[in-house]
């Protein structure tokens, strides 16, 4: 389901619509794919209790908070999603509780199937669109990939620990329409 081309205005819709799932929030990111640009972004919060079991109703919960995000945003049009899926990596890389991928899961896959109208819907892995970068450095790539009006369009959170969760959004985008490759730069 992964796929590295750009996508087009022939697949039906003129919106791509970048997300960056998580349990508590996800970060979200709206583009023109006619012109490339970033026409919003932002943080959903899932409304249900933070404590207690995940479930099913969590994940649904998490999936209503973005799609009332993006209705309020994108006016019913149809989108293409492009969607960022959790990977389990070799002892030695893994970071966190590792449980939390399935709930991850979870939430992707209600995001997959819950919001509408889709046009079409796409996968990435971290490593296909971010590589091996450091977090703080690749975010600094991230912002220097947007003008000025893009920038304006960013709504981040309070909370500054959060802010990243929106960067990934923007920058899933930004790959998934050939925005974020490295620059070349050649000696004259």
């Amino acid at each position: 389901m992964n796929s590295e081309r750009a996508p087009t205005r022939d697949e039906g819709a003129t919106k791509l619509v970048a997300i960056d799932p998580g349990l508590r929030h996800c970060g979200i990111a709206l583009f023109d794919v006619a012109s490339g640009s970033l026409l919003c972004a932002g943080l959903p919060k899932n409304s249900g209790p933070a404590h207690g079991a995940l479930s099913l109703a969590s994940w649904a919960s998490m999936a209503g908070a973005v799609h009332k995000w993006l209705r309020r945003r994108a006016d019913e049009e149809p989108f293409q999603l492009v969607i960022e899926l959790p990977r389990v990596y070799a002892a030695a890389h893994q970071r966190g509780d590792q449980n939390d991928l399935i709930q991850l899961a979870g939430v992707v896959g209600m995001l997959g199937g819950a919001l509408a109208p889709v046009a079409n819907r796409r996968s990435v892995y971290p490593r296909d669109w971010k590589g091996t970068l450091n977090a703080d450095a690749f975010i600094e790539r991230i912002k220097q990939r947007l003008d000025a009006a893009e920038h304006l369009r960013v709504e981040l959170p309070a909370t500054h620990n959060l802010h990243h969760n929106v960067w990934d959004a923007i920058g899933i985008g930004l790959h998934a329409l050939g925005r974020l490759s490295p620059r070349r730069v050649f000696p004259r």
